[in-house]
């Protein structure tokens, strides 16, 4: 947790201690300004601090920030991976796609990596297993994982070319990669490269290409708030 420390221990100018700040502050009881005791409104600053995304509602699935919706058919041994941006310490307790177009058979394999160097997808964290492409609607896997602070990556490859419910390029309030370079309309929204079907890979592989059309919506269930 960070710290703001302020106080007058020489009974001069005050003394103020800084470290990088997360998103509390905590103040010395006692500590006052203009003779109001500052330390009995601690929980309002703090409160004032907070990042939005810090506040969700459990029980809920979240997508990352892209907001157009589409269907996007997948390329068979095509590894996707979409940013997660994590803004408190959480636990997640499913993984999903919504198949909306069957491929009979297929399989897809989903899963989370950290975040790597220049937002690119990093060490696995997570290989969740599969669920089935062979018949449409929403398909979840159960899991049970801590997230600290910070960015991730969702991921998914399939062996063959369902279709999914898919997140596009427009309107997104935050974007971490930018937009295309020769068509400002269109924002970066992830990473695509070729693996063929099997366990995730660790690293993820290298080599990708970004994407800024539409990628596999894959959201998390919000289990609780650390």
């Amino acid at each position: 947790m960070a710290t703001i420390t302020i106080g007058t221990p020489d009974g001069g100018w005050p003394k103020v201690s800084l470290e990088a700040i997360n998103s509390s502050i905590d103040v010395a009881a006692g500590v006052t300004i203009d003779g109001v005791d500052i330390s009995a409104h601690a929980a309002a600053l703090d409160a004032h601090t907070k990042n939005p995304m810090e506040i969700l509602r459990t029980g809920e699935y979240y997508i990352p920030y892209a907001t157009k919706y589409e269907a996007l058919t997948l390329g068979a041994n095509t590894l996707y991976a979409i940013p997660l941006l994590v803004a408190r310490n959480m636990t997640v307790d499913r993984i999903a796609l919504q198949v909306s177009t069957l491929a009979d058979p297929s399989n897809i394999r989903l899963g989370i990596y950290n975040n790597g160097t220049n937002l690119y997808p990093g060490t696995l964290l997570l290989d969740a297993g599969t669920v089935s492409g062979a018949t449409t609607g929403v398909k979840t896997i159960t899991i049970s994982q801590a997230l600290t602070k910070g960015i991730y990556w969702v991921v998914c490859v399939s062996d063959a070319t369902p279709a999914v419910n898919a997140l596009g390029y427009y309107a997104e309030p935050c974007m971490i990669l930018g937009i295309r370079s020769t068509d400002f309309n269109h924002r970066n929204i992830g990473w695509s490269v070729a693996f063929t079907y099997a366990a995730l890979p660790d690293p993820f592989t290298v080599g990708g290409s970004i994407a800024n059309a539409f990628l596999p919506n894959m959201p998390l269930r919000l289990l609780s708030l650390d």
